[in-house]
């Protein structure tokens, strides 16, 4: 493309050399280090309910109802919130790589290398941002598990050790 800054990226991590592995991790590792102390909750909770509609005194069936999360699920979502993890641009990640499904944000979420850091973001930023105005979204990636795997693997790629 004539006039376009494009940067082709092969994805084998070998072809990162080693400063520019270790400018990577420097760059994302405090902000991952934020949300991997979510592992140990996303694990228990994980297929779970995490998210109930207020049915307090007074709320009719016919009544519009709004979500009550868990508070450690809202603790999550503002630390990504505060992240470089955060894209307004996820949609173009979902175009870009043809994801669908679950499914398929799974097989990308484990497939993907140090290389890869913009899809992880652009899956974790559907469910936050997404959560934003379709409530259910949260409640999705916990109990689906996509919070849990992109967790696993930013844990993995920015050499995180424990789980913070």
């Amino acid at each position: 493309m004539v006039g376009r800054n494009v940067v082709v990226i092969q994805n084998h991590p070998q072809d990162l050399d080693i400063d520019a592995r270790k400018k990577l991790i420097k760059e994302y590792q405090p902000d991952a280090k934020l949300l991997v102390r979510y592992i140990s909750w996303l694990e228990q909770k994980r297929g779970a309910a995490v998210m109930n509609s207020y049915e307090g005194e007074g709320v009719q069936k016919t009544a519009f109802t709004f979500p009550v999360y868990d508070s450690a699920l809202l603790g999550f979502v503002k630390a990504a919130k505060t992240t470089r993890f955060i894209t307004r641009n996820y949609q173009y990640v979902y175009n870009r790589n043809r994801i669908k499904t679950a499914e398929q944000e799974k097989q990308m979420i484990r497939k993907a290398t140090l290389r890869d850091l913009e899809i992880l973001s652009g899956i974790l930023s559907r469910y936050v941002l997404g959560g934003m105005t379709k409530s259910v979204l949260w409640a999705q990636g916990v109990e689906n598990g996509v919070f849990l795997e992109i967790l696993y693997k930013l844990r993995e790629l920015l050499e995180i050790n424990g789980q913070q």
